[in-house]
C-alpha cells in the first residue's frame, strides 16, 4: 500500500471525515484529497502524523457518510 493508501485506511479506520482532517491541518477539503491521493507527497508524513493523534470518532451522527469519509 502506499502511503497515500495509508493515509486512507487510517482515517477511515478512526471514521474521520477528509473535512475533519483537513480542518486540523488548517487546508481546504481538496487540497486534503489532493494530499489523499499522493498529489502533495510532501504533505503526507504530516497528515499521517495529525491523524494519528486525533481520537477515533465513535457518533454517526455527523450527517455524514462515515464509511466513505463523505458530507452529505
Amino acid at each position: 500500500m502506499t502511503r497515500a493508501g495509508d493515509l486512507r485506511a487510517l482515517r477511515l479506520d478512526k471514521r474521520l471525515t477528509q473535512l475533519e482532517v483537513a480542518e486540523k491541518l488548517k487546508v481546504s477539503q481538496a487540497h486534503y484529497s489532493a494530499i489523499e491521493r499522493g498529489q502533495k507527497a510532501r504533505e503526507i508524513t504530516e497528515a499521517l502524523l495529525v491523524i494519528g493523534s486525533m481520537r477515533k470518532r465513535t457518533d454517526r451522527t455527523s450527517g455524514g457518510d462515515v464509511k466513505a469519509g463523505r458530507q452529505k
